[in-house]
């Protein structure tokens, strides 16, 4: 039973086990796409309550993954990627890390009044960008060989992501 858990909470309830229907390699994405109405809702419930609970959502998923990681990447076992290389850790199929950066990414928006879907859609988009793009020190935390790297990298991205997101909302007054 534990095995099965682990399992369905590092794919984020399955979705990281979704077929790509377009590209190769869409488990990250659909991970972040799958994550946003999770983040709509801590959001909502933080803003209703106090950004003290989001923050709390926030170390919940990191130690969820980290607990959760480990057993899913036993279970799913040797995994090819889209790139052809064989993977035993951080498979594709694990996006728990994926929910967390959005978390991050989206973490400045509890502090407001209100927020809007546009505002999740472009943390998304930039999320995406930076988990892809993967710069300094994420790619650090990208080659660690353990859960907290699986988890770490996502979390930089986000603060990237984060960053852009506070510009952009600022810039077009969002």
């Amino acid at each position: 039973m534990k095995n099965k858990i682990a399992v369905l909470l590092a794919t984020w309830f399955g979705t990281g086990l979704i077929p790509p229907i377009i590209l190769k390699g869409m488990a990250g994405t659909y991970g972040s796409l799958f994550s946003i109405p999770f983040v709509w809702a801590v959001l909502w419930l933080s803003g209703n309550i106090s950004s003290w609970i989001y923050q709390i959502f926030i170390f919940a998923i990191y130690f969820v993954g980290v607990w959760s990681v480990p057993i899913a990447e036993r279970i799913l076992g040797e995994q090819t990627d889209w790139k052809g290389k064989t993977k035993t850790r951080d498979q594709n199929q694990i996006v728990i890390d994926e929910t967390l950066g959005m978390l991050v990414t989206c973490f400045a928006l509890s502090f407001l009044d209100h927020f809007s879907i546009l505002q999740l859609i472009i943390g998304f988009g930039f999320f995406r960008l930076f988990d892809i793009v993967k710069l300094w020190p994420t790619k650090y935390f990208d080659r660690m060989k353990t859960a907290d790297g699986v988890m770490l990298d996502d979390v930089m991205a986000g603060v990237y992501a984060l960053a852009c997101l506070q510009i952009t909302t600022l810039i077009f007054n969002l």
